[in-house]
């Protein structure tokens, strides 16, 4: 559906972290649609110069400008390790790859509630595909994203299209055994992550729904489910003007701690996008990724 080129991301796999500073000029992240057809602009230069970096209480971090792929921090951006609910946007990824109607119906059975913690839905509630994939990605609600995988190609074979989609994007450190990563076992850098979000955001329909605050879903039982975003950043600066988030995924669990991927856009349309993997606390992976951000757009000018 979408041929998506990660030339830099695949580099930064196996790069040295002295080596991620100063990628290829020809290495790039894919552009969001709105670029496509536009001639590749030129990658932000740094205006801060003194300027390093900030500190972060992540394990690893990274901060990449979208539009060229130039590498504006990474802090151990190759070191690989549990993911948590990022797991999520492989998921949406396969899902839309599939072509699948998503206006059908999807019937959540008690075996998709495996690993949920307070559950939004129920067993034998029924949903649109779409409203599911809401659900996924703006809440991160497990049972959806095991309910979405069930009943389009089966449990097995949709983690398998997980990790072979992963293959074909040319991101080395993903790994899959779950759609929704509840397992500790779902792992990958934070490059190949901040390749992940920035291919979901190449997807309208994911786009669309990535930045909701909150979403209503009326299920066929005729009951309402109000699920807020699990973004606390929505409120902040960053997406005010001259900012605004355009999408973010959050994760946590014990053997992940608390992790984060989000893309930004400033007033004249440049986008970064921002990884913490391991963060210490529930904020504080919001406190990484704000200053990460507000960093970035300080610390470099564009063309």
């Amino acid at each position: 559906m979408i041929d998506v080129l990660i030339t830099l991301l695949t580099a930064m796999s196996f790069a040295t972290p002295a080596e991620a500073a100063t990628p290829s000029p020809a290495a790039f992240v894919r552009p969001l649609p709105r670029a496509e057809q536009a001639p590749r602009p030129a990658p932000p230069k740094k205006q801060r110069k003194e300027s390093i970096g900030i500190a972060t209480t992540g394990r690893s971090a990274f901060i990449a400008d979208v539009a060229t792929g130039q590498v504006l921090y990474a802090k151990k951006p190759h070191d690989v390790m549990p993911i948590a609910s990022l797991t999520k946007l492989m998921t949406a990824i396969v899902l839309m790859d599939s072509d699948l109607n998503l206006d059908e119906p999807v019937t959540f059975v008690s075996e998709d509630f495996d690993g949920e913690g307070k559950a939004v839905f129920v067993p034998g509630e029924t949903v649109s595909r779409r409203d599911a994939l809401r659900a996924l990605l703006v809440g991160s609600v497990n049972a959806a994203g095991n309910a979405l995988a069930r009943t389009s190609k089966g449990m097995e074979p949709f983690v398998q299209a997980m990790n072979t989609k992963a293959r074909a994007l040319k991101l080395a450190s993903p790994v899959f055994v779950d759609p929704t990563g509840v397992n500790p076992s779902n792992r990958a850098n934070a490059a190949d992550v901040a390749a992940m979000l920035s291919i979901a955001m190449s997807y309208p329909e994911l786009r669309q729904i990535a930045s909701l605050p909150v979403v209503t879903i009326k299920g066929g039982s005729g009951r309402s489910y109000e699920i807020a975003s699990t973004n606390l950043l929505l409120p902040s600066f960053l997406n005010k003007a001259p900012y605004q988030i355009v999408g973010a995924k959050t994760g946590s669990l014990p053997e992940a701690g608390f992790c984060m991927a989000q893309l930004t856009r400033d007033a004249a349309g440049h986008e970064v996008v921002a990884v913490t993997l391991s963060s210490s606390n529930h904020f504080t992976r919001y406190q990484d990724i704000k200053g990460l951000t507000a960093w970035a757009f300080d610390a470099y000018r564009w063309e």
